[in-house]
């Protein structure tokens, strides 16, 4: 590693270790508290807060830990979410950043099963709901290009993200199989290249 990259990565966790539990917990809060569409929905949103905003990572680091919270049972919004917390704060990050994240929609989702008794038969409720389903799409959407160009840096990027859709697409393969056979081509890569340096 380089002096410059050495002073880089100094200056790095100098910040890192500046952050308090507050500035966690409330980035956190508010990503949770717009987080709508499910997990993958969140990511812009979180790229936007952790790396453009905050400079508590960079945007390859952000790809890695999306990756690493998919290997892992739960939601992976809130995965990613401990991930960063713990790397900012160790434990005690992580807890800040999980229950920013999470409290928000916990509220919401609490207000809502409570209140959906009440209008579960409201045509204003159905259309509410009609219109978000593309809107969620769209961002979905957006994300998986995002993903897919930063992966297309690499011939191992680009060929491991088209057989993804391949399989997932066309072939109905599992998402759960999908990851598992990402993790053996990973390490399995990981091993040839090894083994060819001196």
């Amino acid at each position: 590693m380089t002096e410059p990259e050495d002073r880089a990565n100094e200056a790095e966790r100098t910040a890192q270790a500046r952050v308090r539990l507050r500035q966690i917990f409330v980035s956190f809060a508010k990503i949770g508290a717009v987080l709508f569409g499910g997990g993958y929905a969140m990511l812009p949103l979180l790229e936007r807060e952790v790396v453009d905003r905050r400079k508590w990572c960079r945007l390859e680091e952000m790809t890695d830990y999306y990756a690493m919270a998919q290997l892992v049972p739960g939601v992976v919004a809130v995965n990613t979410a401990m991930l960063i917390g713990h790397r900012l704060r160790g434990f005690w990050g992580t807890v800040a950043a999980t229950l920013g994240v999470v409290l928000a929609p916990f509220l919401v989702i609490l207000a809502y099963a409570i209140a959906f008794d009440q209008m579960r038969d409201s045509t204003l409720l159905a259309n509410a709901m009609s219109g978000l389903r593309p809107a969620v799409a769209g961002l979905m959407l957006g994300v998986a290009y995002t993903m897919f160009m930063r992966s297309c840096k690499t011939r191992l990027g680009t060929g491991v993200s088209l057989a993804v859709a391949f399989l997932t697409l066309v072939c109905g393969v599992s998402a759960v199989t999908v990851i598992l056979l990402g993790v053996a081509v990973g390490i399995g890569w990981f091993v040839l290249e090894a083994r060819r340096r001196p």
